[in-house]
């Protein structure tokens, strides 16, 4: 049995949607029943986030890769396309490297191809609790990661997500070569003003992956709206990737 806490919700093609750090499959509500209008959606709680056991003790993207793949043999899916946010594209990104067999097409949101130091300074701020009592979602955080031990765990799981990412120790780690060698359909999706995922790596992302798609998200940074006023823009475009054949 899989380890990772997952929904199902549509027919069709798979879609597997994931999560980014710190958060859970709950980051998707607003997008599932618009993407399960045309797929078989299934969104994981990463591990060590939300229902999903933490079985480490350091958050690795590669486990957290191994743990979806797990889900894939347990739903006896040869193929899946993937959609990940933030952290959860870096784990989109693994699976596309290190078993192309199993992505169909892939979709980076958020997220580039390695982190340094300047990328890593804005992902270290959002492990401090302080930032999202501050933005008013610690309520939220708590309730969601309530499982992984309490009403005060949240805190653990956002510093797992910034060691997770840890230039020096990070497996989030590729380069343009290797993606020169991704031969699946990619969509990039990133905001025009985005820290953690900074528009000139992106750039060099969009022009390394040979079928590669951008979409730049005016006056957004990390926080893009696609789970308010830009969600149903979001799954139309993505849908419409999804489904562009060649």
């Amino acid at each position: 049995m899989a380890m990772l806490h997952y929904t199902e919700n549509g027919a069709g093609e798979p879609l597997i949607l994931l999560h980014s750090g710190g958060m859970s499959g709950a980051e998707w509500a607003p997008q599932i029943p618009l993407f399960a209008r045309h797929f078989r959606v299934i969104v994981p709680d990463h591990l060590g986030h939300g229902h999903s056991p933490m079985v480490a003790g350091r958050l690795r993207v590669s486990d957290m890769g191994r743990a979806v793949l797990e889900i894939m043999d347990e739903l006896t899916l040869p193929v899946a396309n993937l959609a990940g946010s933030s952290m959860g594209g870096a784990v989109a990104l693994w699976l596309t490297v290190h078993h192309p067999e199993r992505v169909s097409r892939l979709v980076l949101y958020r997220i580039g191809y390695h982190k340094d130091a300047v990328t890593h300074a804005g992902t270290r701020n959002m492990a401090d609790p302080a930032y999202w009592r501050g933005v008013g979602m610690h309520k939220w955080l708590s309730d969601i990661h309530h499982p992984q031990g309490g009403p005060d765990a949240w805190e653990e799981v956002i510093l797992r997500v910034s060691e997770a990412l840890e230039p020096a120790t990070s497996d989030h780690a590729h380069d343009l070569e290797v993606l020169g060698r991704i031969t699946q359909p990619a969509l990039i999706v990133v905001g025009d003003r985005d820290p953690v995922a900074p528009l000139d790596q992106i750039l060099e992302m969009f022009g390394a992956i040979p079928k590669c798609g951008l979409w730049v998200m005016p006056y957004a940074t990390h926080v893009t709206a696609t789970s308010t006023w830009r969600a149903e823009m979001f799954a139309l475009e993505v849908t419409r990737f999804l489904q562009r054949r060649e």
